[in-house]
């Protein structure tokens, strides 16, 4: 099956394994790490048991050394440029997936937990199960513990309690495709997600998965194994935010916050500048008491001693 899969261009080359083809220019093979192969089958076998999905095709991963060559192969793939910050992709339906081995170089571990988001997406488009965007994410961002910081948490959780998330049967009408726009809502999906996790089982969305067919789509799927439609979970979710205690960590925010530590620094700065000016003009008084205990008379002295007619 591997063999089959034709080269992508002239002078690259395919490296067969285990449970996929890796697919990179002849100049990189010797530049690719080998724990980036063992992390690629590793992940890929984890991600199909936990969500129990056999495979039905053999995944591709380009493997591309830097920025030109990354928008090179989007080219190749008749894809629009992704931006700057972007070091990873993946075609589901096509069971494709594309990787900056720079970036991953640069930053080994989180250009690990990249690709073992990307990987997720590969895994789930082997469903076969239309699946809406958000679920896509959630569950990437879950499996490759991409968890938000608590900073981020309890702006969620600032939103939940005013009723203001945007509903989850909605949210990909609010997704936008750059990912820095959408951070929050993006937040939303992983954390609804492992709330779903802890209330149903770890094997829940596998579960989910398993009934998804062309009959019975995700929502209908989620609702016979929940007991409950998306929409109802989601609510009840957005509800248990009601109990928790927010201000101490609210609190901690606004201090740590760039604006706030902008704002101390430049008190900081203003006080230190009082404080010099308030020690230069005490350091004036002194001197000026000094002279006057040392010289009964300054009004015209001279350079060899007190002058002895003032």
């Amino acid at each position: 099956q591997t063999c089959a899969l034709p080269i992508f261009r002239p002078g690259y080359e395919q490296v067969p394994l285990e449970n996929c083809v890796i697919r990179l220019h002849a100049s990189q093979v010797d530049r690719a790490p080998r724990k980036l192969f063992e992390n690629v089958v590793r992940d890929l076998e984890e991600i199909r048991q936990w969500l129990q999905v056999d495979p039905k095709k053999t995944p591709v991963i380009y493997v591309e050394y830097g920025r030109s060559a990354f928008l090179g192969v989007l080219n190749h793939l008749k894809l629009n440029e992704v931006p700057a910050w972007v070091p990873a992709l993946a075609l589901p339906s096509r069971g494709i997936a594309v990787i900056d081995l720079e970036y991953m170089i640069r930053n080994p571990g989180a250009g690990l937990t990249t690709l073992r988001h990307e990987l997720v997406h590969l895994v789930l488009g082997e469903t076969g199960a239309s699946l809406p965007r958000w679920v896509h994410e959630g569950l990437a961002q879950s499996l490759a513990r991409q968890i938000p910081d608590p900073s981020k948490q309890r702006e969620v959780a600032l939103f939940a309690r005013r009723g203001g998330l945007v509903p989850i049967h909605e949210m990909d009408q609010y997704l936008p495709k750059s990912h820095d726009r959408a951070t929050t809502l993006y937040a939303v999906a992983v954390l609804f997600v492992e709330w779903t996790r802890q209330v149903w089982g770890e094997e829940f969305h596998a579960r989910v998965l398993q009934r998804c067919n062309s009959a019975t789509s995700w929502a209908q799927a989620f609702e016979l194994e929940a007991g409950q439609s998306p929409e109802a979970a989601f609510a009840r979710w957005q509800a248990s935010f009601g109990s928790q205690v927010l201000w101490p960590g609210l609190l901690l925010d606004i201090l740590t916050s760039w604006k706030s530590i902008a704002v101390l620094v430049i008190v900081a700065a203003l006080v230190q500048g009082w404080r010099r000016r308030r020690a230069l003009e005490k350091m004036r008084q002194q001197e000026e008491l000094e002279e006057k205990q040392s010289w009964p008379s300054q009004k015209f002295p001279t350079s060899d001693g007190q002058n002895m007619k003032d």
